[in-house]
């Protein structure tokens, strides 16, 4: 009799505590779901609900949870699967650029970006003025005979950080996109001095003359880019972008009267790498097409090894 007593004491506790034992996942808008989980799948969970132990069968994909508690104890949390760097760990996080139409313009642009954690880059860039295309300068007569040339020479540096827009995805095995591909925010800012020919007129009380010499043009700027960034099997990307901000310089053109003499010189508000739209400092615009390779050691994966 006792024997039988303490059996049904037992699977009383049992069924008791079985009663009790139930999972809890906390959604991120902040419901809690009672339930019992049934399967832990690779992008989502399936589950009953507790209190009908008996009734349909639910899904719930992983990104819509915060963390699920075990009827154990166990805490599992999840956290927004683009921003887990483990996930790009076998992606290349560096780049090499050259901006592709730059030398047409007089000019040839290099930029290296880092990446620093997904959604974040910084990046460098250097411009070497001359390095391209040779500008004719004859500004308001052309003479195909005697053509000249602005002759060009300088170099602007900038640096900007890049505020990158991961990709959306679709779960359920899709595979992840480079975390240095996406649309992003640049903010930048330049600094360049140049020397080129200049078209300039004087007014000298005995003899007033016109050609053309050498001028110094001192530049900077602080510039917002909006772009795009593509990369292709982890080994080329393309870069187009377009900025705006201000464009701070001595370009102006009555620069200097010595004595009775003015000298005014042919305003040139194209500056290798950022464009101004005023004579002086004012709006500042750039833009491009970049092309370049990833760089850095990948990942070794345990197939690998």
């Amino acid at each position: 009799m006792k024997k039988l007593i303490y059996l049904s004491l037992a699977l009383f506790f049992v069924s008791f505590s079985s009663a009790l034992a139930q999972d809890k996942i906390y959604k991120k808008g902040g419901e809690v779901i009672e339930a019992k989980i049934i399967e832990i799948g690779v992008d989502e969970l399936k589950y009953r609900l507790f209190n009908v132990a008996d009734g349909p069968v639910y899904t719930i994909e992983k990104d819509r949870i915060l963390k699920v508690v075990y009827d154990n104890g166990r805490v599992e949390t999840y956290q927004s699967n683009f921003k887990d760097a483990e996930l790009y760990a076998d992606q290349k996080k560096m780049a090499l650029k050259v901006n592709f139409l730059s030398p047409l313009f007089g000019f040839t642009a290099f930029s290296f970006e880092k990446n620093i954690k997904p959604g974040r880059s910084y990046e460098l860039s250097l411009g070497i003025i001359g390095l391209g295309k040779r500008q004719r300068a004859n500004y308001f007569s052309f003479n195909d005979n005697d053509p000249v040339f602005r002759q060009q020479a300088g170099a602007y540096v900038s640096a900007g950080y890049k505020f990158i827009k991961l990709p959306d995805f679709t779960s359920r095995g899709a595979k992840f996109s480079h975390l240095m591909q996406g649309t992003y925010i640049k903010p930048e800012v330049m600094f360049g001095v140049f020397g080129s020919n200049r078209y300039f007129t004087s007014n000298a009380p005995t003899a007033s003359k016109s050609g053309y010499q050498k001028k110094t043009t001192v530049f900077g700027g602080a510039i917002i880019n909006l772009g795009k960034q593509w990369i292709f099997s982890d080994i080329f990307l393309v870069d187009v972008y377009g900025g705006v901000g201000y464009d701070i310089n001595n370009d102006k053109s009555t620069v200097t009267t010595t004595g009775k003499e003015t000298i005014s010189y042919e305003y040139n508000g194209y500056h290798y790498g950022l464009a101004s739209t005023t004579d002086g400092s004012g709006l500042g615009l750039t833009g491009g097409i970049r092309i370049g390779i990833l760089l850095g050691k990948k990942a070794v994966t345990i197939e690998e090894r």
